[in-house]
């Protein structure tokens, strides 16, 4: 069996975007994330902000010219909307695990040599971007970086939980990132949040990820989610200090509302149309 691909860490979720200035504010009012860049990617005409909140980066991604479909961003932005993107895990080795992955039969995308995409029928259901390189002036690379500098907020946010996809083949997804990737399984069996299925947990570099496959592809809130075009990324889980405090500052600063309708945690989350497109859950 040819070696796995080793993950050190997963560095961002990638939300797409059509207002890059208002969903960064959204993550920096809501959610209390640290802006620590901003550029532009003439190959693809987008624009992106680089953000933590606690943990976990973010990347609000918004093409600059949406017409364009001449740009994969543009074309990709065109058939998701406002909703999360990818996830990106850093390796040592691009080049190696783009080759690791195309040897074991993946379709990867947009390799620019120092990061690539691998599609998501190649993972299971779940879009995935692959960088070597550290992202420009990552606070993470820097002494001192950890939870306590982004904790604090009047959210009370405390750290990612985890990452939560829902899949078609959660087998599938579990070979790419078990067998291919370095990934642990910590947590393997059934859920009824929020609606029967099966959930399995990995942890992957730094990160732990949810997939969760829908006993009912065809019906329910996770099957409806299956039945339109996504990138696989139903949501992401945060850890907060005090569920009511946070709910106060999303409903009432914030001005956002809040549901526990279609959750896949036991908490609650903001209504993903008022966050452009994005669920966040929150438990304590």
């Amino acid at each position: 069996m040819p070696e796995r691909v080793k993950v050190s860490r997963v560095i961002h979720t990638i939300h797409a975007t059509t207002d890059i200035y208002k969903c960064r504010l959204l993550y920096q009012d809501a959610l209390g994330g640290l802006v620590f860049a901003e550029n532009y990617f003439p190959a693809e005409d987008r624009d992106a902000a680089l953000l933590y909140v606690t943990n976990h980066m973010v990347e609000p991604m918004a093409p600059r010219n949406a017409e364009d479909l001449t740009k994969p961003f543009a074309r990709m932005a065109a058939k998701i909307g406002q909703a999360f993107h990818s996830f990106e895990i850093k390796v040592t080795d691009g080049k190696a695990a783009s080759q690791a992955f195309r040897d074991a039969g993946a379709v990867t995308a947009s390799d620019y040599g120092f990061f690539f995409f691998v599609k998501a029928e190649s993972t299971g259901g779940v879009l995935l971007e692959v960088c070597e390189v550290a992202m420009p002036n990552d606070p993470y690379d820097r002494k001192g970086w950890g939870l306590e500098v982004g904790q604090g907020h009047a959210s009370g946010v405390l750290r990612l939980d985890h990452i939560a996809c829902v899949v078609a083949d959660v087998d599938k997804a579990l070979h790419f990132f078990t067998q291919l990737c370095d990934g642990e399984v910590l947590e393997d069996g059934p859920t009824d949040l929020p609606e029967p299925g099966r959930r399995v947990l990995i942890r992957l570099g730094d990160t732990r990820v949810a997939f969760i496959q829908p006993e009912q592809e065809d019906s329910g809130p996770l099957g409806a989610f299956l039945g339109k075009v996504q990138n696989g990324i139903y949501a992401l889980v945060w850890q907060v200090e005090d569920a009511l405090k946070a709910e106060t500052h999303f409903t009432g600063k914030c001005g956002l509302r809040v549901t526990r309708t279609d959750c896949v945690s036991s908490g609650f989350a903001i209504e993903p149309e008022d966050f452009l497109g994005a669920r966040h859950e929150f438990i304590t």
